[in-house]
């Protein structure tokens, strides 16, 4: 039997996103998240349903429809811009959703993926499947958020470390503050305390936005939290980091970057009405701190519903996350 592996041909003007915590990534013929050269990431839409929920989720709050909806204007300041579905013209059946890439002015990104709720299963889950996701991490029912992975960097050895899901699902109510936040928000020892000042202010947004909108329940959708590991003054002009190589395999796949092949078909392009709100994002976002190179957005959607009632799931979570977060600031 042959082992060769499967070999995949990315978009033209793409390679693997190498900053990528969790999820479905870039390695053994698969591919995930791609960063395109015009600063985008390309995510890949899943198999029905839950891809095509997240598409409608994305084009829901960036349609034209939403622009007088106060509770959609507000969400799009919390998820990353969306900008249309894109795909190869060679592979027309493989889309991605073209989206704001939160790393693309940070020189060192650290990462964390931050599951949502006690329950990471919707109100549609078999019993067999709300079993399972119960058994993936049970202190979630107490915390109401798990760490799906990390990846931190050290200005001392000018190395990334990554933190996968293995790590992250030993850590438990006692340990996951110090031992879990603690190491993410450390740059080589030191606790970077702004960092996690205006990680909470974001956060407190968030909350805000739940507690007054009706419309959504999320489940089994996660927060990312993205800041600069390079604290040292640098010129504007400095290369964009999610595009250079962190070392980490991405597999047996073949690269078209800037090959010179037709562009992507990009599909209900979005970029008119991202444009006209990022004008007021400076004006409008309170939450600027002495470290400006914090990001703090929610992703992932392909459990998203509609419903009239209060996502008490989350709220339970993204509450139990703050406090902890005051927790480790106070240490």
């Amino acid at each position: 039997m042959s082992s060769l592996k499967p070999t995949l041909t990315l978009p033209p003007g793409t390679k693997p996103l190498d900053n990528q915590v969790a999820g479905h990534q870039t390695a053994d013929g698969k591919i995930g998240c791609l960063v395109h050269e015009d600063g985008t990431v390309l995510k890949p839409v899943q198999v029905p349903p839950k891809g095509q929920t997240e598409v409608e989720f994305y084009q829901e709050v960036f349609g034209e429809q939403a622009s007088t909806d106060k509770v959609l204007l507000q969400l799009r300041e919390l998820v990353p811009k969306f900008h249309g579905i894109v795909h190869a013209p060679k592979e027309p059946d493989v889309r991605f959703m073209k989206l704001e890439n939160l790393l693309q002015d940070m020189r060192q990104p650290c990462v964390l993926d931050i599951k949502m709720g006690r329950k990471t299963y919707d109100p549609f889950a078999s019993k067999e499947k709300i079993a399972m996701e119960t058994a993936k991490f049970p202190p979630a029912k107490n915390l109401g958020y798990q760490i799906s992975g990390m990846l931190t960097y050290s200005p001392k050895t000018g190395k990334f470390q990554k933190f996968d899901k293995y790590f992250c699902k030993k850590l438990n109510e006692e340990t996951i503050v110090f031992e879990g936040f603690g190491k993410f928000f450390a740059i080589d020892g030191v606790l970077q305390k702004e960092v996690i000042k205006a990680v909470i202010e974001r956060l407190e947004r968030i909350l805000e936005w739940f507690h007054k909108q009706r419309t959504f329940n999320f489940f089994a959708s996660s927060l990312l939290v993205v800041f600069d590991g390079d604290m040292s003054p640098s010129p504007s002009s400095h290369p964009n980091s999610s595009l250079s190589s962190s070392g980490l395999d991405a597999g047996n796949i073949t690269h078209n970057c800037c090959n010179g092949e037709t562009d992507s078909i990009i599909e209900n392009d979005f970029s008119d009405l991202v444009s006209s709100d990022s004008v007021d994002e400076k004006t409008t976002n309170p939450s600027d701190s002495p470290h400006p190179k914090v990001q703090v957005r929610m992703i992932d959607f392909a459990h998203v519903y509609h419903m009239t009632e209060e996502d008490e799931n989350y709220i339970f979570g993204l509450k139990h996350l703050i406090d902890d977060f005051r927790r480790l600031l106070k240490s």
